[in-house]
């Protein structure tokens, strides 16, 4: 639960060692088309040197030669250069935008779907310590923003680049004495990048964080909008949306009035420069030691030689936006993914490489937590010392108060965390030595908040097995009381569930995810919750499915209701980490004791729970 009193700051992104910087990362991706890169800076390269040639020829040829010598035969030979130089111009511009846009797309296409892929494969316990939104404004906000280096490396720096020592090449062949004159303001220019390098930085990763944590709050709450209405908390979702928005606002303010001093100081630089050369080329072509058409050419490429060397200079805003959401990406992405973080933990269990030799070709179902510690919080553990064997075929019901464990045994028997100390083993290999796509595939979860996915009964239960035939889909459905009101709908298996089910009754919903876990085959099934928010008629269409699924599997089942638990071959009370009780319904009932407690209010005053056979049972 959120806390009126304090604003989410964004997901806390646990990082791990960076072996090699933001850029450095980006350019290996860059290097990944290093064909087209070569293409594009063959383009770059004739643009930049065609364009320079215009103030030569204008300026020696056709003014010095042509008009002041009166030589009009030389200007069909300034027609025929200027008219070259222009079509070779637009040639090259056409092929450096094709290359540009074909290596943009390409690089940003790997490092999006590289990006997803390891998302995916990280732990449960990440996804549990931040926010989905923050997580989805890395995927793609930042993704995006990072999609401007290969325009800022190639156009803004590569182009410049050449147009700058292009035309300091041209400016030293007019006129050496002058170009010396000059070189301390590009001097100032270049310094200037260095001083506002990490202020320009530290101000876009500061909107980068607002924004994220922004579209973190506002997922968060759209999702949850019935809750919202439910409390009328509309007003005080907006009042945190707008001081998110508003320390957005003054984040970019800052950003920009840096920006505005920046752009101020490279502009100052260049009038300094041209003041300088005015003030000294002036005289000496008035004294006829510098001709006119040198000093056009000069003024010429004493533009070309400041827009480059300004653009250089406010490249480092882009660059510093782009290195802040490269940043944020490489953070996801240097975060252990599941298969290995489980091997880098701190705590003393070390699970080891899976061990193909002792996994077993068909598993029985047999789990045994021996001496498990764990906590989510290692200073506060949730289980202490915890043992519990389960036979094969057993149904073995976990109950207790909430925040007992019961859960985190799920969660740990399914390697979303690992225990601080302990092991737990399945049909007598340690888990850890179990690939976790084995492990897994052998254990069916039912959780108490079914979700399922945006498309068709047929596409959610067909998700745990997408190679599936209709058929097999069909009877997993029958095995799990779904298959009447699925095929009772207009649209039968095509039946459109909405977004996260919401087209469903809770039943409904209960019952595919049913479907979904048996297509599998498990040898293991948990049910969590699964027939705590339903109406009775509802939980006796589960309790029927859960009778069939419960033949030749283990089943663990966490549940509350008497007519959950009473058929289980096995009660296991949960008290603070801690096995309380453990026995049969009624070896457990016949005695004092906590689990007597708990299901004493169900006994006197909750015979609805019962169908009409069961009470006869009790009797």
């Amino acid at each position: 639960m959120f806390n009126r009193h304090k604003e989410s700051k964004g997901c806390n992104v646990p990082t791990g060692k960076r072996k090699r910087s933001t850029l450095r990362r980006l350019l290996g991706y860059a290097l990944g088309v290093w064909h087209l890169l070569v293409s594009l800076g063959i383009c770059i390269l004739a643009t930049s040197l065609l364009d320079l040639a215009g103030p030569w020829i204008i300026g020696f040829l056709l003014v010095d030669r042509v008009i002041k010598q009166h030589d009009p035969n030389r200007l069909p030979l300034v027609m025929i250069l200027i008219s070259s130089a222009f079509l070779g111009q637009q040639v090259f511009e056409f092929g450096q935008d094709y290359f540009q846009q074909l290596a943009n797309q390409r690089v940003l296409n790997k490092l999006r779907c590289d990006l997803y892929a390891h998302a995916m494969e990280l732990p449960v316990r990440f996804f549990d310590r931040g926010q989905t939104g923050e997580l989805l404004s890395r995927v793609t906000g930042d993704v995006d923003t990072v999609e401007g280096f290969l325009d800022t490396l190639m156009q803004d720096v590569g182009s410049q680049v050449i147009t700058l020592v292009g035309t300091l090449s041209f400016l030293f062949a007019v006129s050496v004495k002058l170009t010396l004159y000059i070189v301390p303001t590009v001097m100032a220019l270049a310094a200037s990048v260095f001083l506002f390098k990490k202020t320009v930085k530290k101000g876009s990763r500061r909107v980068r964080d607002i924004l994220g944590a922004m579209n973190g709050l506002a997922s968060e709450a759209l999702s949850g909008v019935r809750t919202v209405k439910t409390f009328c908390a509309e007003k005080f979702e907006v009042e945190r949306f707008a001081k998110q928005s508003a320390e957005l606002l003054g984040a970019r303010v800052r950003a920009t009035k840096l920006s505005s001093v920046y752009s101020s100081t490279v502009e100052f630089c260049a009038f300094l420069g041209t003041l300088t050369v005015i003030f000294v080329a002036t005289p000496w072509a008035l004294g006829g030691t510098f001709t006119i058409g040198a000093l056009y050419a000069y003024f010429s490429y004493l533009n070309k030689l400041y827009s480059p060397v300004k653009k250089l200079s406010k490249v480092n805003l882009s660059i510093q936006k782009i290195l802040t959401a490269g940043d944020r990406v490489f953070e996801i992405m240097d975060v252990a993914p599941e298969t290995m973080s489980s091997l880098q933990t701190t705590s003393s269990y070390q699970p080891g490489p899976p061990a193909k030799s002792l996994v077993p070709r068909f598993f029985l179902g047999s789990i045994d937590f021996r001496h498990v510690t764990f906590g989510y919080d290692p200073a506060r553990p949730i289980l202490k010392d915890f043992s519990l064997r389960v036979e094969p075929g057993e149904m073995v019901a976990l109950v207790g108060p909430s925040g007992g464990g019961k859960t985190t045994i799920v969660n740990l028997l399914l390697r979303f965390y690992e225990p601080t100390a302990g092991n737990i083993l399945l049909d007598g290999v340690p888990i850890g030595q179990i690939p976790i796509g084995v492990l897994r595939k052998q254990i069916g979860v039912v959780p108490q908040e079914t979700f399922l996915f945006s498309g068709t009964s047929l596409d959610n239960i067909a998700y745990a097995q997408p190679e599936a035939t209709e058929p097999k889909i069909r009877a997993a459905a029958r095995a799990a009381n779904a298959h009447d009101f699925i095929s009772k709908s207009p649209e039968g298996y095509q039946l459109q569930v909405g977004e996260r089910g919401v087209q469903l009754s809770g039943g409904q919903r209960q019952r595919i995810a049913i479907a979904r876990a048996l297509l599998r085959n498990p040898r293991i099934m948990v049910f969590d919750e699964a027939t705590s928010h339903l109406d009775s008629e509802s939980e006796q269409l589960i309790q029927q499915a859960l009778k069939m699924v419960a033949l030749g599997r283990t089943v663990l089942v966490i549940a509350h209701r008497l007519s959950s638990i009473r058929r289980a071959d096995k009660i296991v009370v949960i008290e603070e980490g801690e096995i309380a009780q453990i026995g049969t319904h009624d070896e457990l009932l016949a005695c004092e004791g906590r689990y007597r407690k708990l299901l004493t209010p169900q006994v006197h005053t909750r015979s609805c729970y019962f169908s009409p056979m069961e009470r006869g049972d009790r009797k």
